[in-house]
């Protein structure tokens, strides 16, 4: 993971120190802690650019600073991960061999190619030195944040970047619809000319509309920005499809004489489900087969991490043991330290992988699997996050003072319940650091203004907000432990990955929205809609996400989007994953539920879906009136 940014400008109207300014006071170097660099090159007598990139170091036996050159100038601005599609052995840093990849290249051909080979999260800013062409672009998911402002009058600056740079330049995210070429102009009208290798059968985010079928190509892309049309100029590659790793769906509709077994409440949930695996051996088999494919995407995440040297810290052995039913408590001496500092004081978590735990099924199958993945001596940090409840007082008699509000009511939220009800179902001899992320409404309003705004940006509704701030106070991983010995004492998760589980609702039809579209328009309707769903993914979510996360200097891996997952999953005919002729905690996201019932997940794989803002109660303790599609004044204050 890291912050990259490029910015082309006229050599009369900036100059290299203003650009490191601009740099400087970004939020850059907050993704990237462990390695800074900038480089400059000329690409006329009238224009010039400068390459700056901040490397988070997780792969690798050595840092590989960024931007890369190599001997015939080309630079290399690499954030993401390879996971597949390009063999990179174990020691070495995937910058470097993609690096020596692009270098290899001769035609655009090749260049697409390889880039388009790549499984996994990327955003990419590649100089081709001997052409004086920018490549760019992100995967066809939008795991990676990449924004641009572009050029507004003559003598503008052009700019790519993880985040925004400076609240003074619009900048909107760069499509996630292909492979982006940009070739700039040597002469002095400072004009760009840009190429866009889309990705095959690619369609605009939200739409089943083809992006080759848009004839005011030009308009829709620089949505947002206010371009000038004689400086800017935007063409679609007609002849050449860049393979994409987005599947086709399968649209099949379900058989006429189609049903699954009547639910009826003389049985309970769990034991409908168990019935269901033992009366189908296909739903057995897919379920099944979903496990292993998402155990193969956990595994691929949670291995081969550079190994830090770290500060001496508190290791949290089998923080849960305590709370688990049937376990035998623990004394504190089966608790090793890392550190030596006495008893209630603020320790750090020894744990490399954690995860954004709700309690739900996404991140409970997640946390199950992990479990499977990684040595038993090895703990890992649940980190539950939940925003302070102010009830209302009860009526007071005239003397006497207040009932004071307890402390185990303000942070009741749905999310810290269930949290604790998973934790119980997970393997009780893993050491599971259960983080309490408690957030008050002073914190929540101090962290906005000082770096949730300009993260989040450039959306600004209501759910980006109640989203990016839940995700940011997960990610940084401050709170006290919920369970063990050292129950209320401070905890840091210093873990560089979180595993996320976005991506599982839009694929396994887990929204209320998707019973409201099965109710007008039957599978005919829902599968259009999860089609949209998917192709969407892009240009709502992850790209803010990585811009949330990625403050803290972590990385976000989201094992629902891997590529072999989507496969499987987009393979599937709509009903094999989901009946929402069956009731809320059931039906949506019943092939998952299935395989979290074998997994041992009982009690998890009946609960219904609950967004993060309202399981965190962070749509509580706003303003409950707004609407999630609302732009939020939070937000937009910042950028007015």
């Amino acid at each position: 993971m890291c912050g990259i940014c490029c910015i082309f400008y006229n050599n009369k109207g900036f100059s290299n120190d203003s650009n490191e300014l601009i740099i400087e006071q970004g939020r850059l170097s907050n993704r990237g802690p462990d390695s800074s660099n900038t480089v400059h090159t000329c690409v006329s007598n009238n224009v010039s650019a400068l390459f700056s990139g901040h490397v988070l170091h997780l792969r690798g036996k050595q840092i590989v600073e960024q931007p890369t050159r190599d001997e015939a100038g080309n630079l290399l601005l690499w954030n993401g991960e390879i996971f597949g599609g390009i063999q990179v052995p174990e020691e070495i840093s995937d910058t470097t061999v993609l690096m020596n990849k692009l270098g290899e290249c001769n035609s655009d051909a090749q260049i697409l190619n390889t880039l388009s080979r790549i499984s996994g999260p990327w955003s990419v800013i590649y100089w081709q030195e001997c052409k004086h062409t920018l490549w760019f672009g992100r995967d066809v998911f939008g795991r990676r944040s990449l924004l641009w402002h572009l050029p507004t009058q003559n003598n503008s600056m052009f700019a790519l970047s993880s985040v925004q740079l400076n609240k003074e330049d619009v900048y909107t995210e760069v499509p996630s619809i292909g492979i982006w070429k940009m070739t700039p102009s040597t002469a002095d009208d400072g004009c760009y000319g840009f190429t866009l290798f889309p990705w095959q059968h690619i369609v605009w985010p939200g739409t089943l509309v083809r992006v080759k079928d848009n004839p005011n190509f030009q308009e829709k892309v620089s949505q947002g920005q206010s371009v000038d049309s004689d400086l800017v100029h935007f063409i679609i590659e007609g002849e050449t499809e860049v393979s994409s790793q987005m599947p086709s769906l399968n649209k099949a509709l379900p058989p006429r004489d189609y049903s699954l077994p009547d639910y009826t409440t003389e049985v309970t949930p769990i034991q409908y489900l168990q019935h269901l695996l033992e009366g189908s051996e296909l739903l057995q088999t897919l379920s099944r087969q979903l496990a292993d494919v998402l155990l193969k995407a956990v595994s691929t995440r949670v291995f081969n991490q550079h190994h830090r040297p770290t500060e001496k810290k508190y290791a949290g052995k089998s923080d849960s043991a305590s709370y688990i039913p049937n376990v035998p408590q623990q004394s504190a001496s089966n608790y090793p330290e890392c550190n030596s500092e006495p008893h209630g004081r603020n320790m750090t978590s020894c744990a490399k992988v954690a995860i954004l735990f709700s309690g739900g099924i996404d991140s409970t199958v997640i946390a199950a699997l992990v479990d499977k993945c990684l040595p038993s001596e090895e703990s890992i940090d649940l980190i539950n996050v939940a925003f302070e409840q102010k009830p209302k007082q009860p009526a007071q008699p005239k003397k006497g003072k207040p009932t004071p509000v307890s402390d185990s009511d303000r942070w009741s939220v749905p999310d810290r319940l269930t949290g604790y009800t998973a934790l119980s179902e997970l393997n009780p001899s893993r050491a599971w650091n259960f983080i309490e992320v408690n957030v008050t409404e002073e914190e929540l309003k101090e962290a906005r203004q000082a770096h949730i705004q300009g993260l989040v940006y450039p959306l600004q509704t209501v759910l980006d907000d109640s989203i990016g701030c839940a995700v940011w106070f997960a990610a940084r991983g401050k709170g006290v432990h919920g369970v063990g010995p050292h129950k209320g004492n401070p905890v840091h998760s210093t873990a560089r990955v979180i595993l996320c589980g976005m991506g599982a609702d839009e694929q396994l039809v887990g929204y209320s929205r998707h019973r409201n579209k099965f109710k007008e328009g039957g599978w005919a309707g829902l599968i259009e809609e999860i089609e949209l769903e998917v192709t969407r993914i892009s240009a709502r979510n992850l790209g803010r996400d990585d811009r949330i996360i990625t403050d803290h200097g972590k990385e976000s891996r989201f094992p629902f989007l891997d590529e072999r997952v989507v496969t499987f999953l987009s393979s599937l005919p709509i009903h094999h994953k989901a009946d929402l002729a069956l009731p809320r905690g059931i039906g949506e996201k019943l092939l998952l539920r299935l395989c979290a019932t074998e997994l041992g997940l009982h009690q998890t794989a009946t609960l219904a879906k609950r967004a993060i803002q309202f399981g965190s109660r962070i749509a509580k303790l706003e303003n409950n009136r707004e609407k999630a599609s609302d732009i939020c004044n939070r937000l937009t204050s910042l950028h007015t």
